[in-house]
């Protein structure tokens, strides 16, 4: 009941699982955020890490293999279709199979005579005051009826009246102007009946189309009599009269007439009954979302859940999916409780993510995750659980034992993290500190993730940092770039800074005296500008001018490191925390080498690159007064130099 009342709650704060608006920079990723490295394994039952972050699709899928229902061949199909390809025909040549109305085109454009055509475009806008959007009007279904009709028609006698009168019904789907004129021969009267009612459907002419379709199925000779009632029930829910299209569509269901129907009569009743009762149809589509041998629904099913789920619909009770994906998404906020009363694999799971070490439950946690076999598909999500919650040497020999197995980057990663926090001395940390890019070669280890790189930066003295970026363990560009933070730093930190490196670092705005994770990579080269002025270094921070953390932010624990060089890392620490911006930090020790060496051919280049940095650089409240000052400077003391002549403003 607790968990109960506690869901009701956690519903409102759980995010939805579609991304937000840009902009958007590109980021490097280490791991896998809203769906799994590798779906398509991912769906056959090879679940890696399970991740919160996954879109409920895969939640979905994940609680189905960790309860042993996992998904045959005809529901992975269901729940993951081929992406299709590009359809060139949009553009030229034929259509290619990718689009709704590819078997109409095909069949249709063989006929002799009758004039190819080339796409159909199935959108209908929606314009209202201060509203505007499109729709699809006409779905594949109808392309196909299309196709097999014409077959008939053929065989039957010439198709080309009946085809001008097609052409005009799908040209509806986004116009709606035409309907189809009477039939010249008599025996084509019930095609044609259709076609008007179908014309009149997609002109949204939703009363006048349900009452010929009800015409229709009044017809026994018709060929369409038995459809008919569907598309008449089909006509209420375009109107909104759902309680009645509920009612046509129960009728529809049971009817021993309509056995073709009664399919697809279900799956509108889903969507009818969505909408009418959302709480009730989410707890009937979760408890169907857990059976078996499923293909027949569960991709209807599986999209009309996530619906319900991103509308914020609070759940009915008894509905062990929904409370396992909430707790789940939410850290497994109350799975311990909920483990101890349904002590299955889904609820193990949930109960180690928000387990911490030393927690009162963590030896029986730890003792029901020891039995998951290799086999599970669950057993590298609750051994990398396993890694953080053991004592150290237990952790550091798991996770040294899941990294010789053949798994993924991102879990290769996640694993590297916890085997790098394990480290006995800084080479074991370097050693792990490197992670692959997920999407490349994981032989690639090149890149630096945000927790080594938090750990390089703020964790480590200076010294130990020279020692990084010499080491064999770190790749060569990680390294070179480790070298000039090293200059930059021991640079700030100087009691006497030397004004070569000054002038050095004027010329290359990239250099900063932090270690910056690659997660959001500069885009350009150290020497060059960057156009987001993501250039030398902002005050107190230790990331780039988006990504920022406070200079008072706790660095993470390097147990690793020697009691003394700790303490020495946090007296660097603190005083890079006081340090300003780049510009203004170099600006001042410009100013001043440039009063007290005013014969130094460099100072006018030097006090050229002070304002530019003014300009392009991250700034602080004091940017704008070393910018006047190197200006006025140059301008009255230099005023033939050509870099005089390149300084026509000082910048705020």
């Amino acid at each position: 009941m607790a968990l109960r009342l506690l869901i009701a709650l956690l519903i409102l704060v759980v995010p939805l699982e579609l991304p937000g608006c840009g902009p958007f920079f590109e980021a490097t990723e280490f791991k896998v955020g809203l769906e799994p490295e590798a779906p398509d394994q991912f769906v056959r039952g090879t679940l890696g890490i399970l991740q919160p972050s996954y879109a409920r699709l895969y939640q979905v899928i994940a609680y189905r293999y960790l309860m042993g229902v996992g998904l045959n061949d005809a529901e992975r199909q269901a729940v993951l279709p081929p992406a299709p390809a590009v359809n060139s025909a949009r553009v030229a040549g034929p259509p290619v199979n990718d689009s709704p109305e590819t078997p109409w085109l095909a069949a249709r454009n063989r006929v002799p005579g009758v004039q190819p055509l080339r796409s159909v475009d199935v959108y209908r806008q929606v314009k209202r005051d201060n509203y505007f959007d499109t729709y699809v009007n006409c779905n594949a279904d109808a392309f196909r009826a299309a196709a097999s009709t014409l077959e008939r028609i053929r065989r039957a006698g010439k198709p080309e009246e009946w085809i001008a009168a097609q052409d005009m019904v799908f040209e509806d789907c986004s116009k709606g102007t035409k309907i189809p004129p009477p039939v010249s021969d008599s025996r084509f009267a019930p095609d044609r009946a259709y076609q008007i009612a179908s014309a009149k459907f997609y002109m949204e002419q939703y009363d006048d189309a349900r009452q010929d379709f009800q015409t229709i199925a009044a017809d026994a000779s018709s060929p369409w009599h038995d459809i008919a009632p569907y598309l008449a029930a089909r006509c209420l829910i375009r109107k909104g009269k759902l309680a009645e299209a509920e009612t046509e569509l129960e009728r529809i269901a049971s009817d021993p007439a309509l056995t073709r129907w009664h399919a697809a009569a279900e799956s509108l009743l889903g969507y009818v009954r969505a909408h009418l009762n959302p709480p009730g149809r989410m707890h009937q589509i979760a408890l169907a979302l857990t059976k078996p041998d499923s293909q027949a629904t569960i991709g209807k099913d599986l999209a009309d859940y996530r619906f319900l789920f991103d509308q914020q619909v609070k759940p009915d009770s008894g509905d062990d999916l929904t409370d396992w994906i909430l707790s789940f998404q939410a850290g497994g906020f109350g799975a311990l409780e909920k483990w101890h009363e349904h002590p299955t694999l889904p609820w193990l799971v949930a109960a180690l993510q928000s387990a911490r070490p030393g927690d009162d439950a963590v030896q029986a946690l730890m003792t029901a995750a020891s039995q998951v076999k290799g086999d599970s598909p669950a057993y590298l999500t609750v051994n990398y659980h396993r890694v953080r919650l053991l004592p150290a040497a237990e952790a550091r020999d798991l996770a040294t034992q899941l990294l010789t197995t053949k798994i993924g980057t991102s879990d290769r990663n996640l694993l590297r993290a916890q085997r790098m926090r394990l480290a006995v001395d800084f080479e074991d940390f370097l050693r792990f500190a490197p992670r692959a890019v997920v999407g490349k070669p994981p032989t690639s280890l090149d890149k630096l993730d945000d927790d080594s790189a938090e750990i390089l930066d703020r964790g480590v003295p200076l010294d130990l940092l020279k020692q990084a970026s010499s080491s064999p363990f770190l790749p060569l560009e990680t390294r070179n770039r480790l070298r000039r933070v090293v200059a930059v730093r021991g640079l700030v930190l100087a009691p006497t800074p030397n004004f070569d490196e000054v002038f050095r670092v004027l010329q290359t705005p990239g250099d900063a005296p932090y270690v910056q994770s690659d997660s959001y990579p500069r885009g350009v080269k150290p020497g060059d500008l960057d156009d987001y002025r993501d250039n030398w270094w902002c005050a107190g921070s230790k990331r780039n001018f988006f990504v920022e953390t406070p200079s008072d932010a706790t660095p993470l624990v390097a147990s690793f490191v020697p009691t003394d060089l700790r303490e020495r890392a946090a007296r660097e620490r603190e005083k890079l925390a006081g340090l300003p911006s780049g510009p203004s930090w170099l600006g001042a020790q410009t100013i001043a080498f440039a009063e007290r060496h005013p014969e130094d051919l460099r100072v006018p280049e030097a006090l050229y690159r002070v304002v530019r940095a003014s300009r392009f650089g991250c700034t602080d409240e004091h940017t704008g007064d070393f910018s006047k000052r190197a200006f006025d400077l140059l301008h009255h003391r230099y005023p033939a130099s050509e870099w005089t002549k390149k300084t026509p403003y000082w910048y705020k």
